[in-house]
């Protein structure tokens, strides 16, 4: 089980020394909790979301609209799950800072962006769980990189299953039919937005390139394409792929999230679900990234729900896991925006 220690965790837990016989938050606790859970991952890495520090106990969450993909997101479910993704590292952050966590979600009364209202309660002293929590959430990365060839043991897999579920997210693997499928379904969305000017444009303006504060730089996409499932995603960037042409991604598990409620409830649940379910695999030293392509255009994520899953549930996302190549060196984080941005009065 990886145990990381970096530095960024060492300073949050000290920051929020609690006072001495208050049993209350320290002023810091609220800015801390914020700063780490602008670590979320977000589609394209566009962090669509605002806090607010109501006082040293009350977090409020808000979707920012003008950070949603109009052409690529019109409904806004892609940038829901990027905030349940943020409330979840939140609620992570909370307790390994010795703090319990409430929260209500989409809170009755409260503006039209307003997601979600954390209180931050008495301490509750973090245990091993919550500090492991903590370090795989400093520790995250999406690399796109092919993964390697070692197996997956049924046993973990079946485990991020059962933790998906209690949020009430269902997860399919994909068997070998089912991902020849899912690998034309991602070729047919890449066409798709390759021969949409307004799609393409808006991708421009967060993929690729030097980037600072948000996007995806190049420098973190793979110089060239060994799996069928990262077309249009894992091709064309800076990052030198240090492994085998052969490295054999068919070793690696696709998951599908789905969930039954096809509303900003379900969505935010999903990104809930999936922030939890990529922190315990970095736990295990496994490697995540995610693969939206199929569920980003209307009508292959149709297809992908009724042609290839078969279910009433509805795909929200794919996760593909496995064992990170050994040749690859650590990738640097992505960009963040300045935590003055994310913070509003």
């Amino acid at each position: 089980m990886t145990t990381h220690a970096p530095c960024e965790t060492a300073l949050a837990m000290s920051r929020a020394a609690t006072p001495a016989g208050t049993g209350r938050p320290a002023p810091s606790v609220a800015r801390d909790v914020v700063a780490l859970a602008t670590r979320a991952p977000s589609l394209h890495n566009t962090q669509p979301w605002r806090w607010r520090i109501v006082s040293d106990d009350v977090l409020e969450l808000f979707a920012a609209h003008d950070r949603q993909l109009r052409v690529l997101d019109p409904r806004g479910r892609l940038m829901t799950l990027s905030l349940g993704a943020a409330l979840h590292h939140a609620m992570v952050a909370a307790r390994a800072v010795d703090r319990a966590v409430t929260v209500e979600r989409f809170p009755v009364g409260g503006p039209p962006d307003l997601v979600a209202r954390l209180h931050l309660g008495e301490v509750v002293h973090a245990g091993p769980a919550e500090r492991i929590a903590l370090s795989s959430l400093v520790a995250r990365r999406t690399d796109r990189r092919p993964f390697s060839s070692w197996e997956l043991p049924e046993d973990r897999l079946r485990h991020l299953g059962e933790l998906a579920a209690s949020y009430g997210v269902t997860t399919v693997r994909l068997d070998a039919r089912q991902r020849v499928a899912v690998e034309r379904l991602v070729a047919a969305a890449a066409g798709h937005h390759d021969g949409s000017p307004l799609t393409a444009g808006e991708l421009a303006e967060w993929w690729g390139g030097d980037r600072e504060g948000a996007g995806v730089p190049g420098a973190l996409v793979p110089d060239r394409l060994l799996d069928p499932l990262g077309i249009g995603r894992c091709e064309g960037g800076a990052l030198e792929v240090d492994a085998p042409d052969d490295c054999a991604s068919q070793h690696t598990a696709v998951l599908a999230l789905c969930h039954p409620d096809d509303s900003p409830d379900g969505w935010l649940a999903t990104g809930e679900a999936m922030s939890a379910v990529w922190l315990e695999a970095v736990s295990e030293g496994l490697g995540m990234v995610p693969v939206s392509l199929p569920v980003e255009v209307a009508e292959v994520r149709v297809r992908l729900r009724e042609d290839v899953l078969g279910l009433l549930a509805h795909p929200q996302l794919l996760l593909q896991v496995g064992w990170p190549h050994t040749a690859s060196a650590r990738l640097a984080p992505s960009p963040r925006r300045p935590l003055d941005d994310v913070i509003v009065p």
